[in-house]
């Protein structure tokens, strides 16, 4: 059954503040962005509608049926309220299912923050002409001393009050604009009639929509006493999917996640405590992919996840956790972290790190976050690791197109059926080397000269500089001017050749290049040395001529090779 009431604004956000509205584990956090919050209160001003907000009612004195957490008041990104468990509810309460952006929206304008920043209004916008100023900032001073007018003919002074003050002003006065505009009136003296008149209309629309129209409909569906805990939790989760095909849109594995919270609420301390491992690439859909793949089962869709995921999270999660820090430690060891951390490689080789540490049973799982330890000295599993990774990324394995296969799909299929006959066994590197070439994809073992115009150009710059902390795309050079080779004729496909590209950084003179040629450009460089030395410059002289080019290609991509292998032994 269920029950439409229209409210005002003011009220849903005393529902809110005394947590009689608040949010079910089920439910996401806050995705909307500044912008969408000051559009939404531009959409209020103007008396456009923003829809009804649907809720599940709970009863006090019953055992609630989802762990819940209040609204979050001043969101700071990356900050999470983790849902609380209530033996028995002191009040009744209503879960909001759909409309909880919109509410968050409204609570945080009105009474908090968005990183720190407040919302403010511009108390000389045109409401007349609908043309409001809404903007968050942190920096009062830096707004806008002027706007330009509604149909952009002149100039008009502004004045920007913060939306939290006004709310509580008119909360206080009992809506009364005119109190309020009094008062602001003998804060700014300076103000004409005419700017006191646009003032005073803006504060009493504002005051309006806020204390007097009940423009919210606020929907409260009964719980069906009918049905079991779990059963409950499952159609409000159904409820929340199909409610959330409007607005801003649920993902699959978003829903994925809400549908585990749903089967056991403890999932949510779950998923927030894995959120540390997005340094390296592993987000909530990361994680549940992860999840299905340790339970052997890549396939797994959302029509079948069912309360064996849930249970597999709530008996294993330690491990899991464990795995995932192992893996971090992996990375950093091996100098593979930066790259994963800044440049966002394919997640596929990670899962089955993690895999083979979880099911790794002669590991108990304390020790597990230690496994890498002693990566620089005998562990034999760290260095078969770190081959297989490395040479797997150089020759783009699981690249997303142009690699032999769907790597997300055939690619994770053929891994998890190797992997899956070698749990505890030694990390199977040459079944997995066998099955790519058998495949076939383009991947060889061996490193050679040959394939450097194959290899992932982002990971062997990172690999032949040393592995930088960072470096950007726009830093990446030809060696060889581009201009003079290809007034000399020389073919495209040569002179964006890998190995006429270097990797510059802020100390190079790279204003003096582009049109002169190496050989002089390179003897102009007062670290000279230093500069072959960093960029692999072959150093016999007579190719750094422009009529030598292709043999400095030949030769500095066995200097490429060179540097490579001793990276990858």
């Amino acid at each position: 059954m269920a029950n439409w009431d229209a409210k005002r604004i003011s009220d849903v956000i005393e529902l809110i503040n005394k947590e009689e509205l608040v949010l079910p584990v089920v439910q996401r956090e806050l995705v909307w962005d500044e912008e969408k919050i000051e559009l939404l209160f531009d959409t209020l001003l103007k008396g456009d509608s923003f829809g009804g907000i649907m809720t599940i009612k709970d009863i006090r004195d019953n055992e609630p049926l989802f762990y819940f957490r209040p609204f979050i008041k001043d969101y700071q990104k990356g900050l999470t309220i983790t849902s609380s468990e209530h033996q028995k509810l002191e009040k009744d309460i209503s879960y909001v299912v759909d409309g909880q952006q919109r509410l968050s929206a409204f609570y945080i304008g009105l009474n908090g923050t968005y990183n720190s920043k407040k919302l403010y209004l511009d108390l000389l916008s045109e409401s007349q002409y609908l043309n409001f100023n809404i903007k968050f900032t942190n920096y009062y001073d830096k707004l806008p001393k002027e706007e330009d007018n509604h149909d952009g003919s002149k100039k008009r002074s502004t004045l920007w009050y913060s939306v939290s003050t006004l709310f509580q002003e008119l909360k206080s006065s009992g809506g009364q604009y005119k109190i309020v505009s009094n008062n602001i009136f003998k804060r700014y003296s300076s103000l004409n009639e005419s700017e006191k008149e646009q003032l005073k209309d803006n504060i009493e629309l504002f005051s309006s929509q806020i204390f007097t129209a009940t423009n919210i409909g606020l929907c409260d569906v009964m719980i069906n006493l009918n049905y079991d805990v779990v059963q409950n939790r499952q159609h409000v989760v159904e409820l929340f999917r199909r409610l959330n095909q409007g607005g801003t849109k649920l993902d699959g594995l978003e829903l994925m996640a809400s549908k585990l919270k749903g089967f056991d609420p403890d999932n949510e301390i779950f998923l927030n405590d894995v959120k540390e491992y997005e340094d390296i690439g592993f987000s909530q859909d990361e994680i549940i992919k992860l999840i299905f793949i340790l339970r052997d089962d890549h396939k797994k869709s959302l029509a079948n996840i069912d309360k064996s995921d849930s249970d597999f999270i709530k008996n294993n999660a330690i491990r899991i956790k464990k795995s995932l820090l192992a893996t971090r430690k992996f990375l950093q060891n091996s100098s593979l972290y930066v790259f994963y951390n800044k440049h966002k490689p394919s997640i596929i080789p990670l899962y089955f790190i993690v895999y083979h540490l979880y099911h790794k049973s002669s590991v108990d799982t304390n020790s597990l976050e230690k496994y890498f330890d002693n990566f620089d000295t005998n562990n034999s599993e760290y260095k078969i690791i770190y081959k297989w990774i490395y040479l797997s990324l150089l020759n783009r394995v699981f690249r997303r197109r142009g690699a032999g296969w769907t790597a997300y799909s055939t690619g994770i299929r053929k891994l998890l059926e190797i992997t899956k006959k070698n749990k505890n066994n030694s990390f199977p590197i040459n079944e997995i080397f066998e099955m790519y070439i058998e495949h076939p994809l383009d991947f060889n073992s061996t490193i050679n000269s040959d394939r450097v115009e194959k290899y992932d150009f982002d990971f062997l710059m990172y690999i032949i500089y040393n592995r930088p902390s960072s470096f950007r795309k726009n830093d990446i050079d030809h060696i060889f001017p581009k201009d003079l080779l290809e007034k000399d004729g020389v073919e495209w496909e040569k002179i964006n050749s890998t190995s006429n590209y270097q990797l510059l950084d802020s100390t190079t003179n790279r204003g003096n290049k582009s049109n002169k040629e190496f050989k002089l450009w390179l003897n102009s460089l007062p670290n000279k040395n230093q500069y072959i030395d960093i960029h692999l410059i072959p150093k016999d002289k007579s190719l750094w001529e422009q009529n030598k080019f292709e043999e400095f290609l030949s030769k500095r991509s066995e200097l490429m090779v060179e540097k490579l292998e001793s990276y990858i032994k």
